[in-house]
């Protein structure tokens, strides 16, 4: 072993010591002449002042080749590369793939492109170093040959031939199969600090997309100093592992993400920067909104005060009539810019970019999508739907939905050609293959909730996703009359008040500002007042009735009847978290940085980022308003009951197709989809605290939601979620529930009869999966352990009975007769039992099992359950009244009952 051993470190001195011995220098004699290898191209020159550029690029457009010429220390030089897929895919100019650390390290005449180690290091002495070092080595991804020595003496590479003929080695299945022979230039910009280069070819499909690459050096702010990232606030972060901490403490490193911001003279209490943040509106932003999108990004100014820099950001209008900022390029890593584009996506994004060793921010872009404002969030109401549903759920859950679709909610609202689509995509992800593209339904439903890492480090944001689908309630309360008109001479834009939508182009963008701040979303932000006091007298325009705009937040539309007074409608300016944030964030030494974060216990700094929305605490959601959140859910069917009954009168215009009231009855069904996973995250909460012991007024970290709450939340569920009646679904409504069928992109479907019971068996189906899912029945159990005996608490057993009693409601009703017409059994309530006892018939027998301990539990009860629906069957099929309809369900179901239990006795014993 010990030889072994000795070997083994031996072949690895003798290894290092070949890398680090320097090759001979190259010189021109050794290849081509740069004039001959260069012939037929031209230079790349994007700056106004002809400024020397990162890679000197030459690129020939009519056979797409690109030649890079490396600086003279190009071995010494870190650079990232981002790929984007910017067009061909329906997540184009948002879908960021991973950054990447490279540098290029000649072997011979080639140059090898390497990936540096960054996630393990060591900070301590030369041994940790060295041992380190040996174990955790630097990844190789690609090769490419020097083809000539450029006229500033550093080597030539074929660029395309990296980029496009190694495509997969950076985009993975976008590039798969693609025809790389028919790339061709789309564009190609040299800056001081970076390029930029995108290339068109046809994927394996034959749709043409676009790979764009920035790769980058960026400069590094002499002195900055590094902060610890901290959990009790939330900023974006980079990570390593320190093999140098051996005390026993976590050797994990992590420096949150921020700018060097300095007081110019840290003398004066009051001082500007030594170097402001600059954004840049571009000149596409419309002039309508400019005023608005100015000041979201100067409301920040404010935050910066607190640490005594005046001034801190400056906002600079790029326009083209005039002129002004036209010299500069957007794609420039020098400048900070504000983009505005129209790609019917709908987004908004705010991503920064940051050193990996200390977090120092160097450039951030936000792109705004107007789409969001118009009829984008219309789009996205089936897919929100399951989003709500999806709420609060871990992974565990989602993987388990993905094995049982017959109980997921993006199965179970997905039309029949999505549901075959996913079929199709889960069966070849079962065959281990890469499907090219993910399902609407599901790409759509994990962008609107914002899973996944990316959200977690700024590469995601679905703000825009949920300002649209508010954009478009608003139009509809507006079409309702249940909002007042625009005031006399106030401006109207884009079809609404100025009042209305310009606060909220406002919000989104002081949304992604602050993540070019660093700060990541807070999902408990919109939890710190109460609702009723939100829509009081004194609070409106007086605060933000949300401590931080890093929340999704509803529009607050206060129901017709309601003792409350409207509050603001949205989110008007940076809240408390938002100044505490950065305070201590920026603040200049680590001491006073500890001082201000022990205030996270203060209720006006509440923090709870993307994790949250998929954990226990029922507070920290999307689409919630209030300390309570189940108020906001009481407003919201209210105000989904308003609206339905002004569709056929009031929001469908004389002139206009009935299409419209389907449009505004999915709208309604969107509302109340999301006050139902509003109030599911209730069921079986907790509330989850990351104080410090020490922290002043500190909670414990895990307390369960209060039992009154929980039971009214359940109540809330069934009432709303189960109830046939509380679709307002009228046989008048129904007939008017038409469509255009228009077979373009612009129709929305071409079913001429809207399913009216596979529409609301999969709602109800929903809310069954939203109470009987791993998560939920985990937590339910979890609570039971968490609260003393003596205590109240809302069991298992309590949950599954509520459930069975309001589905199986109404067997021993008397006192009318009975008919298909008018049967006992509702087509409505038969659908939806049919739909409960196969769920437990599912868990008694083993077909389906849940993970966990709850899934050791459940069959027993659903047995128990089981029983309880038979013995209200058995006496209801005896009856002389009974419909057909009805005699014919209850004797199948209790066929399937005794099936159910005699097949379970048997595997039992």
């Amino acid at each position: 072993m010990k030889n072994r051993l000795r070997s083994v470190l031996v072949a690895a001195g003798m290894a290092a010591a070949i890398i680090v011995s320097a090759p001979p220098a190259l010189a021109q004699g050794d290849f081509p002449t740069f004039d001959k290898v260069s012939e037929g191209y031209r230079k790349v020159v994007s700056t106004a002042d002809g400024s020397s550029s990162l890679y000197t690029l030459w690129v020939r457009e009519r056979d797409g080749q690109v030649l890079a010429e490396l600086p003279r220390n190009y071995e010494n030089r870190r650079f990232y590369i981002t790929p984007t897929v910017a067009a061909g895919d329906r997540e184009a100019g948002v879908d960021m793939l991973n950054t990447r650390m490279v540098y290029w390290k000649r072997f011979d005449k080639q140059l090898v492109l390497i990936a540096p180690n960054l996630s393990v290091k060591s900070t301590g002495d030369a041994e940790s170093r060295a041992a380190v070092e040996r174990v955790f080595t630097d990844t190789v991804i690609l090769t490419t040959p020097i083809v000539s020595m450029g006229p500033g003496g550093g080597p030539v590479i074929d660029l395309d031939s990296v980029l496009v003929g190694q495509a997969q080695t950076f985009f993975g299945r976008f590039a798969a199969g693609a025809n790389t022979r028919l790339a061709t230039i789309k564009s190609a910009k040299a800056f001081p600090y970076n390029i930029e280069i995108s290339f068109e070819l046809p994927r394996s499909s034959g749709q043409l997309m676009t790979m764009h690459y920035s790769i980058g050096d960026p400069p590094k702010t002499r002195g900055f100093r590094p902060r610890e990232a901290d959990r009790r606030v939330g900023f974006f972060y980079t990570s390593y592992a320190d093999r140098a901490i051996t005390s026993g403490e976590s050797q994990t490193k992590r420096y949150i993400k921020r700018w060097a911001l300095e007081k110019r003279d840290a003398s004066l209490a009051m001082s500007p920067p030594k170097e402001p943040i600059i954004y840049y509106i571009e000149h596409t932003t419309p002039v309508r909104y400019r005023r608005w999108v100015r000041d979201a990004i100067l409301a920040w100014n404010r935050a910066f005060e607190q640490v005594g820099i005046v001034n801190a950001i400056e906002v600079r209008q790029q326009d083209a009539q005039s002129g002004a900022y036209m010299d500069l390029d957007p794609e420039d890593m020098r400048y900070s810019f504000i983009r505005w584009t129209n790609a019917n996506i709908g987004y908004a994004i705010g991503p920064s970019n940051a050193h990996p060793d200390t977090g120092e921010i160097y450039n951030a872009d936000i792109v705004m999508d107007e789409a969001f404002i118009g009829n984008f969030g219309r789009q996205l109401m089936r897919y929100a739907q399951a989003a709500a549903a999806m709420q609060g759920l871990d992974d565990e859950a989602i993987r388990w939905f993905d094995e049982h679709p017959e109980w997921d909610p993006r199965i179970l609202l997905a039309t029949p050609q999505e549901r075959a689509e996913i079929s199709a995509y889960r069966a070849m992800l079962a065959q281990g293959q890469e499907p090219e593209t993910r399902p609407a339904m599901l790409a759509h439903t994990d962008a609107i909730l914002g899973h996944g890492h990316e959200s977690c480090d700024g590469r995601l944001c679905a703000a825009a996703f949920s300002q649209g689908m508010n954009i478009a309630g608003l139009r509809l309360a507006l079409e309702a009359g249940l909002l007042p008109a625009p005031k006399e001479g106030e401006s109207v834009l884009d079809g609404l008040p100025e009042s209305f939508i310009g606060p909220l182009i406002k919000w989104v963008l002081m949304h992604e500002v602050g993540h070019t701040l660093g700060l990541m979303h807070n999902f408990r932000a919109s939890s710190a007042f109460d609702y009723k006091d939100i829509n009081s007298e004194g609070f409106r325009g007086a605060k933000p009735w949300s401590v931080s705009v890093m929340d999704y937040p509803p529009m607050n539309i206060v129901a017709p009847g309601s003792e409350m007074v409207q509050g603001d409608w949205g989110i008007i300016d940076i809240g408390s978290y938002d100044l505490w944030a950065i305070r201590w964030g920026y603040t200049a030494t680590d001491r006073e940085a500890e001082q201000i974060v022990r205030l996270n216990t203060d209720p006006a700094h509440i923090f709870m980022s993307d994790e949250g929305n998929n954990g226990p605490d029922p507070r920290v959601r999307t689409w919630d308003l209030g300390e309570n959140s189940l108020d906001f859910a009481d407003n919201q069917i209210h105000l989904v009951t308003a609206m339905r009954e002004r569709i056929i009168d009031e929001i469908v215009k004389d002139g206009q197709p009935w299409q419209r009231a389907r449009e505004a009855y999915s709208d309604s069904l969107l509302r109340q989809s999301q006050a139902l996973g509003v109030a599911s995250g209730w069921v079986g909460g907790v509330y989850i605290s990351r104080a410090h012991k020490g922290d002043a007024d500190a909670p414990d970290p895990v307390v369960p939601a209060p039992m009154d709450r929980q039971r009214r939340a359940l109540r809330f569920l069934i009432d709303q979620g189960l109830r046939e009646t509380a679709f307002g679904l009228t046989p008048e409504l129904a007939a008017k529930l038409g469509s255009q069928q228009w077979w373009d992109e612009g129709g929305f479907g071409s079913q001429p009869d809207l399913p009216i019971h596979d529409q609301i068996l999969g709602l109800q189906a929903t809310t069954l999966s939203m109470l009987m899912n791993p998560t939920r029945l985990r937590r339910v159990l979890d609570n039971e352990a968490r609260l003393p005996s003596d205590q109240d608490a809302l069991t298992l057993v309590e949950l599954m009975r509520t459930i069975r009693a309001e589905v199986w409601n109404g067997l021993d009703a008397r006192g009318r007769t009975f008919t298909e017409r008018d049967p006992l059994v509702s087509s409505f309530s038969r659908n939806l039992q049919f739909e409960h006892l196969s769920r437990l018939i599912d868990l008694a027998t083993g077909r389906v099992r849940m993970p966990g301990a709850a899934g050791i539990t459940l069959p027993s009860v659903a047995r128990q359950e089981l029983r309880e629906i038979q013995s209200a069957i058995v006496p209801a099929m005896a009856r002389g009244d009974l419909d057909a309809y009805t005699r014919a369900h209850l004797i199948d179901c209790a066929e399937r009952i005794d099936r159910a239990l005699s097949a379970t006795f048997i595997r039992q014993n």
